[in-house]
Formats: structure tokens, C-alpha cells, sequence
């Protein structure tokens, strides 16, 4: 099981919320992180103690919507 994150972490930092959305954490909106979608668009609320690292597949994905690309089913 992935990490969960016990102290707010640094801006940029991906994380993935209980709903299995992966965003960029942005701060914190009082006791919630903010977390915005990578290809940009609206920030959306998160409980701390419910986000997780991603997997090493999450992250492959994120680096490609961060790059612009998407990625290609076989």
C-alpha cells in the first residue's frame, strides 16, 4: 500500500485522492488539500488523510499528461 501523507506536502507533489483521481497538490484550502488536474483546470478539495502516493503506473501517466501525451492502448 501506498504512503498516506501525514504533513502537507510540497506544491507540485502528485497525489491521488479516495475517488482515485490523480491531481498536483497546490496548498491547502484550510484543513483540506487543494489538488488541481495536471492538464490544468479546476482545483478540487481532498481530506489528508485520504490521499496516497501514486503507483509507479500512476506517475508514468501523470509524467505523459504533464508532457502532453496520452497514453496509447495496444
Amino acid at each position: 500500500m501506498s504512503k498516506r501523507h501525514t504533513k502537507s506536502p510540497e506544491p507540485g507533489t502528485l497525489l491521488v485522492d479516495s475517488d482515485g483521481k490523480l491531481g498536483e497538490f497546490m496548498g491547502k484550502g484550510g484543513p483540506r488539500y487543494m489538488l488541481r488536474p495536471l492538464r490544468g483546470g479546476c482545483e478540487w478539495e481532498a481530506e489528508p488523510d485520504a490521499v496516497r502516493e501514486p503507483t509507479p503506473a500512476e506517475r508514468e501517466t501523470a509524467e505523459r499528461q504533464r508532457a502532453g501525451r496520452t497514453a496509447v492502448s495496444p
